[in-house]
């Protein structure tokens, strides 16, 4: 059998069904209530109004083992949505990697590299001047392909949040 090959795209319009059905699996695994519904409208709306960028993994053509034959759709593995922001102090934009999942049946084989690295390359193209990110302190596995790929523990700055 040969190795599945992943491809990594933006997602557009038409993704949001199936990238709304792994944001609720992501938010399943921050320990969020299931809410399909609410997902998938949440991700078609940021797509309409063009509020994030949302990258996907996904196959050619995914095989059902069980009859050996080829289903006609492309399957999404996993995904990234980056929020467009700006930096004051260097005058420019930046993006907010805020979201990061590869379905655990997909995990372990590159795709979360994959999908990091495409973002890197699309801001590169797109003029970003930096990608920032945050995980939660218990997440290492994360930190460890975060760091592999050269992100950077900020030590400048601390930062907060305020529940509204």
């Amino acid at each position: 059998m040969s190795e599945v090959q992943y491809q990594i795209r933006q997602a557009g319009l038409p993704d949001s069904n199936e990238v709304g059905r792994l944001f609720n699996e992501y938010r399943m695994f921050y320990n969020q209530n299931a809410d399909i519904e609410a997902a998938r409208q949440y991700i078609q709306e940021r797509m309409e109004r063009h509020e994030s960028v949302i990258l996907v993994a996904e196959t050619d053509v995914e095989r059902d083992h069980r009859t050996d034959k080829n289903n006609d759709k492309p399957i999404l593995k996993g995904f990234v949505q980056l929020y467009p922001s700006f930096s004051s102090v260097s005058m420019g934009p930046i993006w907010v990697l805020n979201d990061l999942f590869v379905h655990p049946a997909y995990r372990q084989q590159g795709i979360a590299r994959k999908l990091l690295q495409t973002a890197k390359r699309l801001a590169s193209e797109h003029g970003v001047l930096r990608i920032s990110l945050s995980t939660e302190l218990s997440n290492t596995q994360a930190q460890a392909l975060y760091e592999s790929e050269g992100y950077a523990q900020d030590t400048q700055f601390m930062y907060y949040e305020l529940n509204v």
